[in-house]
């Protein structure tokens, strides 16, 4: 009984991890082209990471779909303002 318990245990700890490192994908329909990087960063929070060079920076988020997964999802900022966005894959291979 008691090892049960701890299993139930160990399986709500990883199930709450795995759900609690990501926000939800449904944010990302509330971004728009144009939006500034201070918008980006109210509706979808602080990004996982960020990357850029000269006037492009990206910004890359892990959220989680309607499964326990979650994806990569980068939103790329051009001269201070959003020029694309979407999952990993959506646009080439860096993005």
């Amino acid at each position: 009984m008691f090892v049960k318990k701890l299993f139930f245990l160990f399986c709500l700890a990883v199930m709450l991890g795995v759900i609690g490192c990501a926000g939800s994908s449904k944010k990302i329909n509330d971004l728009t082209v144009g939006m500034t990087k201070a918008k980006v960063i109210e509706v979808m929070g602080e990004p996982n990471y960020t990357s850029g060079s000269k006037n492009v920076e990206v910004l890359n988020y892990k959220l989680k779909s309607d499964s326990l997964f979650s994806d990569n999802f980068f939103i790329r900022i051009k001269d201070g303002k959003v020029d694309r966005f979407g999952q990993q894959g959506s646009f080439g291979i860096l993005y």
